[in-house]
């Protein structure tokens, strides 16, 4: 993924819960798909069947939101659950606000799938 991407998701995840809902109901649209909301996870179905799923978790030191993710059986038997995770990491200069994508499906529990960022104060 380029800058480019990287810098245009990370702002669909920085954005009002509304806006988010929004975005992610167009990018859904692109790939032929629809968007349900149902308790704050968006869910991408395709022909009525869940395709996938997005979780947003504002702070990954709470660790009572990512038992929540592993406790809920719809997210574990997804065909694909995102988990998208708003990151603290000083080390990492490419962007402002950081966010790691993890992917969970039957092959893989805990894949570490993408890093995203807004772009940089100082560009």
């Amino acid at each position: 993924m380029d800058d480019k991407e990287s810098y245009a998701w990370a702002n669909i995840f920085i954005a009002p819960w509304e806006s988010r809902v929004e975005s992610m109901s167009q990018r859904a649209q692109v790939l032929g798909l629809t968007q349900m909301e149902k308790n704050e996870t968006l869910i991408w179905l395709k022909d009525d069947k869940e395709y996938c799923r997005w979780l947003f978790i504002e702070d990954p030191a709470d660790v009572q939101a990512i038992r929540n993710v592993f406790n809920n059986d719809d997210n574990v038997s997804s065909p694909s659950c995102y988990v998208v995770v708003k990151q603290p990491d000083p080390s990492d200069d490419r962007g402002d606000i950081i966010f790691d994508m993890f992917r969970l499906n039957p092959d893989s529990y805990l894949w570490h799938f993408n890093r995203v960022s807004t772009p940089p104060k100082n560009k």
